[in-house]
């Protein structure tokens, strides 16, 4: 049973030079510090909150006990995307769209070079399976799901050593049922592949903006839940019984530390037409 006396609420930001803390309890009273961030970031958040354990004058495993809430905001996944350091990604998506990621739109840095070198594929166009099925823009199906085209797809994945898939079907944000089978199909024939699902992870009209977020979201998501995962351990460990919040990119949080809770971009409104 918490110790309301010893209550204190955590934000922790790390960055590439610091990681700083807060901490406010029910009183209001607030205290802050900061420690240099480590190439582990749990590191350097276990180390910030030893610190701040003496700044209070409590020991580590009693202000971690007695914490219900630490409200996480962390560079990993933009360290992955920085640095081209994510995950080996898969992509499936609807049969003869597989190539949206490099329309862009046509957007081009610069319009009139045609030396301009393409963007880093995040998904080589070889990852990239086109696969049976189709939705009209009410979400009613027009083409059946292929079920076996999407097993082919994810044992070839395998083969080919990738960590996490991503789907994206046109209209999917009308009717999930496809994307939402087809997960179920990855996880029969890679139980604990990490996958991303376009109606959740923006359910909003505009293939590409879907496709490129849903791929960044794969790219990113298995350290994300790798350190995220391992940061709760520690946590544990050291007698935490709360809750672990994570920021997100449209400035709200989400608790989440396990498989398939990972911290989504912000979910924008749908719209009737692709």
């Amino acid at each position: 049973m918490m110790n309301e006396k010893n209550q204190w609420v955590f934000g922790i930001d790390v960055g590439g030079t610091f990681t700083d803390l807060v901490a406010v309890n029910k009183d209001g009273k607030m205290v802050s510090t900061k420690t240099p961030s480590t190439p582990d970031q749990s590191d350097g958040v276990m180390n910030g909150i030893k610190k701040m354990a003496e700044i209070i004058g409590i020991d580590v495993k009693d202000l971690l006990a007695n914490s219900p809430l630490v409200v996480h905001g962390t560079t990993v996944a933009t360290n992955a995307l920085l640095e081209y350091n994510g995950a080996k990604v898969g992509l499936l998506t609807t049969e003869g769209f597989r190539d949206e990621i490099e329309f862009r739109r046509a957007y081009k840095e610069s319009v009139f070079s045609p030396r301009l070198e393409a963007p880093y594929q995040i998904v080589p166009r070889r990852y990239r399976v086109g696969i049976p099925e189709r939705l009209d823009h009410t979400g009613n199906v027009v083409t059946k799901l292929d079920e076996e085209a999407v097993r082919r797809a994810v044992r070839g994945f395998i083969q080919e050593g990738v960590e996490a898939v991503a789907v994206c079907f046109l209209f999917s944000f009308m009717n999930p049922s496809h994307e939402i089978r087809v997960k179920e199909i990855i996880q029969e024939e890679a139980p604990g592949m990490f996958v991303s699902l376009s109606y959740e992870v923006l359910p909003q009209i505009r293939e590409f903006e879907r496709v490129s977020t849903t791929i960044v979201n794969a790219f990113t998501g298995p350290s994300m839940q790798s350190y995220l995962n391992h940061l709760d351990e520690r946590f544990r460990e050291d007698g935490f019984t709360g809750e672990l919040f994570v920021m997100q990119s449209n400035g709200g949080s989400k608790m989440s530390f396990k498989a398939g809770n990972l911290p989504r971009v912000a979910f924008c409104q749908v719209q009737p037409e692709e």
